[in-house]
């Protein structure tokens, strides 16, 4: 029996000692996640140590099933693990997501006029943010000097007709299982409708599939969170094979990935979000000094779900946006689209990854890509991590690896501040146009000055 053990045989010291340290390190971030440490010092404090022993450690070799690599390949299952997860929650999410956020909008006037107003701002944005974040990923080629991905061959290029029937779905349950995001996307926005017409006919009827619903996907969020909390223990073992792979390279290649995002997630704040209220008689500087106590909110605790009380009380009290608008784009902006989690940050993972298989996007894969991940982005729970999520069901609808996600996993807590911040920014943006149209902007307290303290209340994830 001990055959099945031959990949985790000690056959250095430095492999010893790898056991060694990968067990003290968990003992630690579990040690710290009782002492209730921030998740993001956690997940830093895995990626430095990571790191260090990537550097020091990764060049020696051994023998995984008969091939010889890095010793870091023993504990790059953590990870593996860690992805398997996501997988397994993906397609369950997304359908029970998307019936929740559209059977919310019962109100069929509501559903016509604001919904769609709504929905269309919110998307609009996001698949802004999808080509905003695809080019700054292509033009400088980011990905090209990751780890090589291996793959049996080159992503196939579909023609545009073969896309858009493959978004319908022939057989739900084959979705489903074969981790196919765009046509569960689908079927959930069929099975909502469909529940919002029942509704209005025979309520009772509907009753109580909608409390199943609610109830699964309350059970799927809390599953995400239980996956999402393993981050630490999966980012020490990403960054170590990573380093073990590609040296001080991988180093490199990330810090130029953080400030191209942060590049991306500046210029889309800049142009399209403050852009947009500028072109529909908006003052950006008016709203930026009306709306901050909800972008400091989201900066802090990385999450639109946490941040959404206090978005709806700046809207209602700072911004001038009314009661009605406000509890109703706010909570479907924490599900619906998510700029940077949706948009920027997918499009880049997408990019990365196609480039790390030494491929390259042509002009009608970028197509795809921007359809593909806007149209993934309804459905997003607003819980912290979630852009994780996000980037999975993009990988998966583009016929991607799901691994492209463990490139950039390591340093997620160095762009996941901001990424919130662009996600809530444009929710509040998409509230400010959908009341201005609907004459809902209280206009005189939109310009009129306020105080800067702000009691921002109790916020729960």
């Amino acid at each position: 029996m001990i055959f099945l053990f031959n990949n985790y045989l000690i056959d250095s010291w430095q492999k010893g000692i790898l056991y060694v340290i990968t067990i003290m390190v968990i003992i630690l971030l579990n040690y710290m996640a009782k002492k209730k440490i921030k998740f993001s010092y956690r997940v830093l404090t895995s990626l430095v140590i990571g790191i260090i022993v990537g550097i020091l450690l990764g060049q020696v070799k051994t023998d995984i099933d008969g091939e010889s690599t890095t010793i870091m390949a023993t504990i790059r299952p953590i990870g593996q693990l860690y992805l398997r997860l996501i997988q397994m929650v993906v397609m369950p999410l997304v359908l029970t997501s998307i019936i929740r956020s559209f059977t919310n909008l019962d109100d069929t006037n509501i559903l016509k006029r604001i919904g769609v107003k709504t929905l269309f701002w919110l998307l609009f944005t996001t698949a802004l943010a999808t080509i905003i974040g695809f080019m700054f990923a292509f033009i400088p080629g980011l990905g090209k000097g990751f780890v090589e991905l291996t793959t049996p061959g080159e992503p196939r290029i579909q023609s545009i007709e073969s896309v858009i029937l493959n978004f319908f779905p022939n057989n739900i349950f084959s979705a489903l299982t074969g981790n196919v995001a765009i046509p569960v996307v689908v079927f959930g926005i069929f099975v909502a409708v469909a529940i919002i017409v029942e509704s209005r006919r025979h309520p009772e009827r509907v009753k109580p599939f909608l409390d199943f619903n609610n109830s699964f996907n309350d059970i799927i969020i809390r599953i995400t969170k239980f996956i999402l909390r393993l981050t630490p223990y999966a980012v020490f073992s990403f960054i170590t094979y990573a380093i073990g792979r590609n040296d001080l390279n991988m180093l490199k290649q990330l810090a130029i990935y953080i400030l191209l995002i942060h590049g991306a997630m500046l210029f889309h704040f800049v142009f399209v979000q403050m852009g947009l209220l500028l072109l529909n008689g908006v003052s950006p500087i008016k709203f930026l000094k009306n709306f901050w106590p909800t972008m400091v909110v989201g900066f802090t605790t990385q999450s639109s779900y946490g941040t959404m009380p206090v978005n709806i009380k700046t809207l209602e009290d700072r911004v001038g946006v009314s009661p009605k608008i406000a509890n109703f784009v706010a909570p479907i902006g924490a599900n619906v689209g998510m700029n940077a989690c949706g948009g920027i940050f997918p499009a880049m993972v997408a990019v990365i990854t196609v480039n790390s298989m030494g491929h390259s996007f042509s002009l009608v894969q970028a197509i795809i890509l921007v359809i593909t991940t806007t149209i993934a982005s309804i459905g997003i729970a607003g819980v912290p991590g979630i852009a994780t999520i996000a980037a999975a069901v993009t990988l998966s609808a583009l016929g991607l690896p799901i691994e492209g996600i463990a490139l950039v996993a390591a340093v997620d807590p160095l762009v996941d501040m901001a990424r919130t911040m662009i996600n809530v920014t444009g929710v509040g943006v998409s509230a400010t146009l959908v009341a201005k149209s609907e004459n809902e902007l209280d206009l005189e307290l939109f310009n009129k000055p306020k105080e800067r303290a702000f009691e921002t209340g109790e916020v729960h994830e």
